[in-house]
């Protein structure tokens, strides 16, 4: 069902020009529907212009002849409904950028030619042609909001004890920033919703069951001592680093302390 008005078409003996349109002139309105345009009053402008330049062709005028003029007849032309509402629903579309679908859509129905039934003519495929959308969704949970604030606290946390210049802020802060890009920048096509996946780590699930996240990777404490190769378990205590690792007998000087923030990296959910 056609979401929006369009006009009634009149006549045939009435209409100056009533065709469809060939697939050149909708390849260059699709040109102008996913080209530059720097807002939906400069989308609307491109794409009416394109519409009634392909019309107008015949009479050797042009849109522009016509913009000002408050004679000109809008229904006087008409295009099959199918190619009619192709076009304003990817207008529509594009415009969910800027957060005007509605009155874009509005805006240019009310300049678009009138249209006509012709069920002879199939529906456009008015898409990128990279088939890249503008505009990708992408729903985050109130749990996933919340674990995001975590780890950017956690951020904070870790500048604050070792220092902005300290490798476990930079190394930490480079990874959160480069697995979240990753996380929502995954290929469209699919609705996805971000969800926490434990204190420090995300998930995103797809409405084709498929699952891919990031977690937070824990350095393990070690000590720093030259030639000790010691690190602490999870109850605390030192240990070799491997089973025939040295492990000299001293009072072992911690990478990190206890009590302070635990540094790591974000990587891929294996």
């Amino acid at each position: 069902m056609n979401p929006w008005f369009t006009p009634t078409s009149p006549p045939p003996e009435v209409c100056a020009v009533r065709r469809p349109l060939t697939s050149t002139e909708l390849d260059t309105i699709r040109e102008q529907i996913h080209g530059e345009a720097a807002g939906p009053h400069e989308l609307v402008d491109a794409v009416v212009t394109a519409v009634f330049d392909a019309l107008l062709t015949g009479q050797g005028r042009t849109y522009r002849d016509h913009h000002d003029d408050p004679l000109f007849d809008r229904n006087r032309y008409a295009i099959p409904v199918s190619q009619w509402t192709a076009i304003v629903t990817t207008v529509t579309d594009r415009a969910y950028t800027w957060g005007a679908a509605t009155s874009t859509g509005m805006n240019l129905a009310a300049l678009l030619p009138a249209s006509y039934d012709d069920p002879a003519v199939p529906t456009p495929p008015l898409k990128p042609t990279d088939d890249n959308p503008h505009l990708r969704r992408l729903d985050i949970s109130r749990d996933a909001t919340a674990t995001i604030a975590s780890c950017q606290q956690h951020l904070i946390e870790l500048a604050d004890a070792y220092g902005t210049d300290s490798d476990h802020y930079r190394d930490a802060a480079a990874s959160w920033s480069l697995q979240l890009t990753a996380l929502i920048s995954a290929p469209p096509g699919a609705h996805r919703v971000l969800h926490p996946d434990g204190p420090l780590s995300l998930y995103v699930s797809t409405n084709d069951a498929d699952h891919y996240g990031i977690v937070f990777e824990p350095i393990a404490r070690h000590c720093t001592v030259a030639g000790c190769h010691a690190v602490t378990a999870e109850d605390g205590q030192w240990q070799p680093s491997s089973p025939d690792a040295a492990v000299i007998d001293h009072e072992h000087q911690p990478s990190h302390p206890a009590d302070g923030p635990q540094p790591g990296r974000w990587i891929t959910r294996p």
